[in-house]
């Protein structure tokens, strides 16, 4: 197979920049140079009006010029130019361009284009301007990346266009008004009414202006060298931001020291969200938005697992003020390196600051979260062009934030931190505060290193994982026989024959071995004097790719071989992974899990647990007891050692393994014990809601609701609705969808199409539904049943992603099903096609694995 040289490989990456425009991006026509915006919002009222002064260079000869909105009426159009003025006429060409058209033609040059419009507040979707209700008040937000401004008022809505933003907001006189710079002056205007106008901004693109209008409670943060914190909240909550309070300027300052330069706005705000639908948080400069149930907790409420989500997930955050905010991808098909960059920075900021936590071993969730997707055919490249909007729909998944993490960790191990770090200041002094591709991100990365850089780019410029055949040699010098291709489940209509520049780091009993492997095949000379009992193909699990060892090997290697954390997480994954491809029989996988079901890190025992469930697809009523033995000899006495209530002596581990483990042995491991203990803990907390941990909570109403009655399940109905916990309510839709009995499982699916319940809230419950076989089933028809009602009540992109819902069925009729019923509709939805396209060949491998391993199954179950 030809491979491009590195200056091609480069050149691709650089494309959408120079080539002509794409069908989503607006004509070279005009540029912007900065930007006036005046809106008047009210949370209370479904619009907003405005106005806008674009400052810009016409750079052609033209009677028309575009600019991008959604849903937006243009009600006065002009352009003033060296004194003349040229009033335009606003046509509307489709739902993201808007032409203005010139009785005469515009000459080139630097001009002010004035724009009055109106448009409406968005109440379903968490996009654009919204609008959401919290504690009886209304409250007014934006969520623009990564095409939403536009859908707020007219403007030039693409990443490349950084520029200066003057902001203000003419709002209710009782409310505040926050946006991304410090306020400047406020000004008392109409009756009622008055105009905050904001510092202007540093140049930033349209995707990353943000503002909030409500009664918020402002809680003062601090400072971090001259930079003032503050954290935004609902009126009342302002408490309930302690935690983040207390630990966010520990993160800043890690970051700043890695990029060896101060924060780079004016100040720090932090604004809760009370919903938000598929993000937990937004990186705008100056302004991060949350999820409320990331940043908000109550004291008894601050577990283990929310401040692990909040440090990980505002490291993330932050870590963009630097890279992505104050230097911004030039096009969406970058977008891989802004997210896979803030989240490799914000796991290794963690680790840094949390070192109990053991959050180095945070990238194997990422590498294997990143090959559950790219194992597909239907995957696509890290780099993958953003040509149309439904390009960009499906460009924020496990590509783009998990292997794009995995590669970066992968090549900061082979070049060593201080090398890497070095890149990336090159990199971001080079592009300050203006924008870069990724192709500017691996030149600075390789400072010359050609090899460097074809081997970055081959990750990254192509689909799939690397397979590596490994074969111990000891004939004469002992040695490694490695051959690589694409990694492959059964059933997989993808092509093997595909090569990458891998670096690759080998250990064996006498010390460790590199080789950059660019051939279809190549031998590794190991430094063993003899044939060494042991060879691991991948130091510290950071490689993206699978070692298949010879039979017998993997087994030998796991219990002979000193192993750490990350090299063990590592090959359990791979050895889960080889179940589907045939390279390891099921009954070595679920052996695997019970060896180290006992060990000592946490981490390791949910990788046990997830090669377990590796056999649940298989298991069917005759099956069901035998399966239900297998947990009890790996996890049972463990499950009910820890219990379902947290005890004084409980670690953080201890809790986090309890929310992980013990629905499961309840559920699959059919566990009497724990059934009954979650009945009779739920009941208590239906009395009292302080008899139960938050940390325990989910697990407890969800082990009881396996075999509740109506009884129970109206319990947990007037429970949901008589509480304003946002956490507390996730936890109870969950349980709700847990029911086993099909009139229950179809009254809480009922749900979402009760006015009463939020949809973004009981949408949830699909999911919930999706992880049980008997539950699916119920799922789909009422999907397919009630998908107009449902539509109705959704975002406008939301119903796209209704394929993934139902990823978990695992036959070829059922991919034929949701082919016929999602196949003709997924178009209407930015990001639907590609969803459709990966949710059925999940199916169909998974109906390739079971017939593969069906044959296998009792084998498999019996005891070791």
């Amino acid at each position: 197979m030809k491979r491009l040289s590195t200056l091609a490989l480069l050149a691709l990456l650089a494309l959408p920049t120079l080539a002509a425009p794409l069908p989503m991006r607006l004509p070279d026509v005009a540029v912007p140079l900065a930007y006036q915006l005046s809106l008047e919002v009210n949370p209370n009222q479904p619009r907003h009006r405005g106005d806008v002064v674009i400052d810009l260079e016409v750079r052609k000869p033209s009677r028309t010029l575009r600019l991008n909105a959604t849903d937006i009426a243009v009600h006065a159009a002009q352009l003033e130019m060296d004194g003349r003025r040229y009033p335009a006429r606003a046509k509307v060409l489709d739902d993201n361009l808007l032409e203005l058209q010139f009785a005469q033609r515009l000459p080139k040059g630097r001009a002010k284009l004035s724009l009055r419009f109106g448009g409406a507040i968005q109440d379903k979707d968490v996009a654009g301007l919204f609008r959401q209700q919290e504690g009886g008040d209304w409250y007014a937000f934006t969520q623009f990346e990564a095409t939403s401004a536009r859908m707020a008022f007219p403007s030039f809505d693409e990443p490349g266009w950084k520029v200066p933003w003057t902001l203000a907001l003419t709002v209710p006189e009782q409310l505040t008004a926050v946006a991304n710079t410090p306020m400047l002056r406020e000004l008392k205007t109409k009756p009622g009414w008055k105009r905050v106008e904001f510092q202007t901004s540093k140049p930033m693109p349209s995707y990353l202006l943000a503002f909030g209008v409500g009664p918020f409670d402002i809680v003062p943060g601090g400072k971090v060298g001259n930079t003032a914190l503050r954290y935004i909240t609902p009126r009342g909550r302002a408490a309930d931001a302690r935690y983040a309070a207390s630990v966010t300027p520990a993160i800043v300052r890690e970051l700043e020291a890695y990029f060896g330069m101060p924060y780079p706005y004016e100040k720090l705000d932090s604004l809760v969200l009370p919903l938000t639908v598929g993000f937990g948080a937004m990186e705008n400069a100056g302004l991060i938005t949350y999820a409320s149930g990331l940043i908000l907790a109550k004291p008894e409420e601050e577990t283990a697992g929310f401040k692990r989500d909040y440090v990980a997930v505002a490291a993330h955050e932050l870590a963009h003020q630097w890279f992505g905010n104050y230097v911004t991808m030039a096009w969406w098909d970058d977008l891989w390196l802004n997210e896979s960059f803030a989240s490799w920075m914000g796991d290794k900021i963690t680790a840094r600051l949390m070192p109990d936590w053991h959050w180095d071993s945070s990238v194997q969730f990422s590498r294997a979260n990143a090959m559950r997707v790219d194992r597909l055919a239907s995957a696509r490249r890290v780099h993958q062009p953003v040509l149309v909007n439904q390009d960009l729909g499906g460009a924020f998944d496990g590509i783009t934030y998990d292997k794009g993490q995995t590669v970066l960790a992968m090549f900061e191990t082979w070049l060593g931190e201080a090398r890497f770090q070095a890149g990336v200041r090159r990199y971001m002094d080079r592009h300050a505060w203006g924008n870069a591709t990724g192709a500017d991100f691996i030149a600075a990365l390789s400072a010359g290193d050609a090899e460097l850089a074809e081997a970055f780019a081959s990750f990254i410029e192509q689909p799939g994982i690397p397979r590596l055949d490994v074969q111990l040699l000891c004939d004469a010098q002992p040695r490694l026989r490695i051959r690589q291709a694409r990694f492959l489940p059964l059933g997989s209509q993808a092509k093997a024959e595909q090569l990458w520049q891998i670096p690759l780091t080998v250990r064996s009993p006498a010390g460790q071995t590199q080789l950059l492997l660019k051939s279809a095949s190549a031998e590794l000379p190991l430094p063993d004097a003899s044939c060494p009992a042991w060879v691991l193909a991948n130091v510290n699990g950071v490689g993206y790719y699978r070692a298949v060892y010879a039979p017998g090997q993997l087994r030998t290697l796991l219990r002979e071989a000193p192993l750490n954390v990350n090299e063990t997480l590592a090959l359990l994954n791979d050895a889960g992974a080889q179940t589907e491809s045939g390279d390891l029989p099921l009954a070595d996988a679920l052996d695997l899990a019970e060896q180290f079901a006992s060990h000592q890190r946490r981490e390791v025992v949910e990788a046990a647990r997830d090669l377990l469930l590796k056999a649940e697809v298989l298991i069917g009523p005759a099956e069901a007891a035998a399966y239900a033995q297998r947990w009890q000899r790996a996890f049972g006495e463990r499950a009910r050692a820890l219990g379902l209530l947290s005890k004084p002596g409980d670690s953080e581990d201890d809790r986090l393994l309890r929310a992980a483990l013990l629905e499961k042995v309840a559920k699959l491991g059919q566990d009497r014990v724990l059934r009954d203990q979650a009945g009779k803990l739920t009941q208590a907390w239906l009395r009292d809601k302080t008899s139960l941990d938050p940390a325990s909570r989910r697990t407890v109403l969800r082990s009881a609701a396996l075999e509740g009655d109506r009884a129970l399940f109206d319990a947990l109905l007037q429970a949901v609705e008589s509480t304003s916990n946002r956490n507390e309510r996730d936890d109870l839709y969950a349980a709700l969808a847990s029911f086993s009995r099909p009139e229950l499982a179809e009254a809480a699916r009922q749900l979402m199409l009760n006015p009463r319940h939020d949809l973004r809230e009981t949408r949830r419950m699909l999911r919930v539904q999706n992880e049980d076989a008997v539950l699916r089933e119920g799922a789909l028809r009422f999907v397919l049943r009630e998908f107009p009602a449902l539509s109705q009540r959704m975002a406008k992109d939301a119903p796209g992603g209704l394929p993934r819902d139902f990823n978990g069925f695992c036959s070829e009729d059922k991919a034929a099903e949701l082919a016929a019923f999602f196949g003709p509709k997924a178009s209407r939805y930015d990001g639907g096609e590609a969803t459709l396209r990966q949710s059925l060949e999940s199916i169909r491998l998974c109906a390739a694995f079971r017939a593969a391993q069906s044959a296998h199954l009792q084998a498999a179950l019996a005891t070791p």
